[in-house]
This record gives structure tokens, sequence and C-alpha cells, in this order.
């Protein structure tokens, strides 16, 4: 279940926010999710969409509105926080005070083989947790290797949400492919597709942003587009809309 909730900025709160602010989102959903009881891990959610611009690695919101996706597939997860948030009134992110004005329950896509998606969240490859060198090392996102990773990381995380071995076995098929257009645009500017990001314990890892193309069984697509993909999904890295 994915819904996008969409806010009013209280104006006698700040009005900028680090770049890099996931860990300030996950630091408020999680408190959410203790008083809820629900588990935080299997919550995937997006950065702070609105018109804003950037400077010195801070976002200057210049409208009120701000938008934040939430996704899972527990919907009773997504219920019970976008109920919280709307009975609390509040939803406090860093310095800044959101009162939410309405939500919108994202409907599925038709999920195919081959699937074009984009990235509106980081997609991160390694944890500090199991690695301390790995997290911070790029990885060509042309390369066989960037999909690899993907796939067993992918499947670990079916396979931890209850998926049979059974069932994931029969899930061989997956590659990504880049945008190369993208890449090659991106590297002709002068600009960033892979930064550094904070966990919540505030290790480095490297993000990517990036469209790119999935091949895999339908029901992979409708797992990442639910979770996310990749590592640390519960603290917000990894989720993706389709190419429109």
């Amino acid at each position: 279940m994915r819904v996008k909730i969409s806010f009013t900025r209280d104006n006698n709160s700040g009005n900028t926010i680090p770049l890099h602010h996931q860990k300030l989102i996950f630091d408020s959903l999680s408190s959410i999710a203790r008083v809820i009881g629900e588990d935080r891990k299997q919550l995937n959610f997006s950065s702070l969409k609105g018109t804003s611009k950037i400077h010195n690695g801070f976002m200057k919101f210049l409208s009120s509105k701000i938008t934040l996706v939430v996704s899972s597939s527990n919907e009773d997860l997504i219920n019970k926080l976008t109920n919280h948030i709307f009975a609390e009134g509040r939803l406090t992110i860093g310095r800044m005070n959101l009162v939410p004005k309405g939500k919108e329950i994202i409907t599925d896509p038709e999920f195919n083989t081959q699937m074009r998606y984009l990235c509106i969240s980081p997609l991160v490859l390694f944890s500090p947790q199991k690695d301390s060198k790995q997290p911070v090392e790029s990885i060509d996102p042309q390369s066989p290797n960037f999909s690899d990773i993907l796939y067993n990381l992918t499947l670990d995380s079916m396979e931890k949400s209850g998926i049979s071995e059974s069932v994931i076995s029969s899930y061989s098929e997956f590659d990504i492919q880049a945008d190369t257009e993208y890449l090659q645009k991106m590297s002709g500017q002068n600009k960033k597709y892979i930064r550094m990001y904070r966990t919540s314990e505030g290790k480095n890892v490297a993000g990517y942003l990036l469209p790119f193309t999935l091949h895999a069984h339908p029901d992979v697509h409708k797992f990442v587009w639910q979770n996310g993909m990749g590592a640390l999904t519960y603290e917000g890295y990894g989720m993706l809309d389709l190419v429109k």
C-alpha cells in the first residue's frame, strides 16, 4: 500500500532542512511506529517534496505545500501511521512543523516483466551494520555487479518478509539496466548521481539517484514498489516511482 500525504508547513516553524534529510524523517516516523505498535522495518518512504531551492547543502522550501510518500506491503502499518499523523495534526521533521491536509492512496500500477523506475529517495547498496568499508564504495550502475547486488538484496528482503524459498527460487530473472543517456548527461554537466548520505546511526553510505529499467518477475516488481529496493529501505532509502 502506498499513500501520498500532503502537508502545509507551519509558517511559525523553519522552512529549511538538510538536503540529505532521510534520517530526520526516519526519526519522526520511528517514534510513531513505536506508539502504534508496528514494525518500523516494514516501512519505506520518500524524501520531502515541494517547491524549493538548494544552497550549501540545505533545501529551502519556497511554498508551504510539502508532500511525503509512505509505503509498505503491510496495509495496517500504513493505515495506522497515516491515521496517527492526522490525529496528532502535526508531523515535525527537523525544525519544520508540517500540518497534514490530505492523503491520496496511490493505486498499484500493472506489474509487468519490464518496468522503468526512477529513485525518489537514494538507492543504497550496502549497510554499515554488515560491513564498515563497502557502504562508501561506489559501484558503476552499468556494471553486472550493480545488478547482482540489488538482486541478492531484493531476494533476501523477500525471504525475510515471509515468502517461501520455493517461491523465491522462481524469481531467477532479474536484470537492472541504468539509463545510459541520463548518466552521460549528468557526466557532461559535471553533476553527481552518487552522493554520500548518513544513516540513522550517523554512518556514511553511498546513495544513487538515477532512472533504470528492471527486468524481473511481476511479483518482484510489486515487492520493490511497496517496500523499496536495496539496503536500509526502512530508513527511507530506495523508494522507487515509475518513469512517466
